[in-house]
């Protein structure tokens, strides 16, 4: 009984002591400390591995703007002279139709190039005699290359050195039917340049004249593109001035057997201005006169490469008239250092 009465009044103090009704929540858990997030992240190598993916990610971000300018075998050399912390410049000097190569080691210098952006460039043409160096040029600029030819002329053997670039396409193409790209620049070159090749087909002559650069300065102007026509010296007919100023008007035969390709560059020549003047389009036109190299035609009935085909066989060499005619001769090499824009 003593035991009862007791606990009785040990629980009826207790009672005393709480107040009736009153709600008591339970205590929150304070959150980690800092000293256990710490632990935490240092536990199984945590720290390490975030740092790691900090420094790659931050590596990515800074090469980048530079890796996208370059190829693919350029970003390789890029990156392990990044790493290795020294750089290389390749120089190239071109005389004739040989290129020098030196690599040399230097430490400290930025190339030259290395902050040119990359321009992406559509060539007419591009498998001919002169574009086919054209392309060539421009690819060991650094650009992009788009070749468009329909091959009457032109020849694969010309590009077929360019196949494995990642920075060259070749497409089948008339320009006499228009196409949609999106470039930075347009060299037009397409048309028969050869007296047996235009004189062949002259009303498709002149219809890749017209229309043919109708369509690309239409291209052009769509997509904001420099624009390079590259014309002749037959511009001038058969003058009567020697030799030429630009200023010279010509004296020609609209109704001859040269006309399709004398004319169609006449018209060529005049859309261009007139889309510069009436389009704002940004345009070059190039008179090309003589032009004789590697990958020439021997048979396309021009002075240079009917010497050639001569001498190979054996035969006279045939000098029209009374042999006081004047010829301006240029190398290929020279003549695509020229027109590159």
């Amino acid at each position: 009984m003593k035991q009862l009465h007791k606990q009785a009044s040990v629980n009826y103090r207790r009672d005393e002591e709480m107040p009736g009704n009153q709600y008591s929540p339970k205590t929150l858990k304070h959150p980690r400390s800092l000293p256990r997030s710490i632990n935490y992240l240092f536990r199984e190598q945590r720290l390490l591995f975030v740092l790691v993916g900090v420094l790659i990610g931050s590596t990515f971000f800074i090469l980048q703007p530079t890796l996208s300018r370059l190829g693919p075998s350029e970003a390789r050399t890029a990156v392990t002279s990044s790493l290795s912390g020294s750089s290389s410049v390749v120089q190239s000097s071109n005389r004739g139709s040989q290129g020098i190569f030196q690599r040399r080691s230097v430490s400290g210098r930025v190339p030259a190039d290395l902050g040119r952006r990359r321009l992406r460039i559509v060539v007419t043409g591009g498998a001919g005699f002169v574009g086919s160096h054209l392309v060539d040029k421009l690819i060991a600029r650094g650009d992009e290359v788009i070749v468009i030819d329909n091959f009457f002329t032109g020849r694969k053997d010309n590009l077929v050195h360019l196949f494995g670039n990642p920075r060259f396409e070749l497409i089948r193409h008339d320009v006499v039917e228009p196409i949609l790209l999106e470039v930075d620049q347009i060299y037009h070159l397409a048309c028969p340049a050869s007296p047996v090749h235009y004189k062949y087909n002259p009303v498709k002559t002149i219809k890749t004249n017209v229309m043919g650069t109708l369509n690309m300065l239409g291209l052009a102007k769509r997509v904001g593109a420099r624009f390079l026509l590259t014309s002749t010296s037959e511009v001038y007919g058969d003058p009567l001035e020697h030799p030429q100023k630009e200023t010279y008007w010509g004296n020609v035969n609209p109704i001859g057997e040269r006309s399709c390709y004398d004319e169609g560059k006449r018209t060529a020549e005049t859309l261009t201005m007139d889309y510069h003047r009436g389009a704002g389009v940004e345009v070059r036109i190039a008179r090309i006169f003589n032009t004789y190299g590697p990958r020439m035609c021997l048979d396309d009935g021009r002075v240079v490469s009917n010497f050639v085909a001569q001498a190979i066989r054996k035969q006279p060499m045939t000098v029209y008239g009374d042999g006081k005619q004047t010829r301006s001769f240029q190398y290929v090499s020279d003549l695509v250092w020229l027109t590159v824009i």
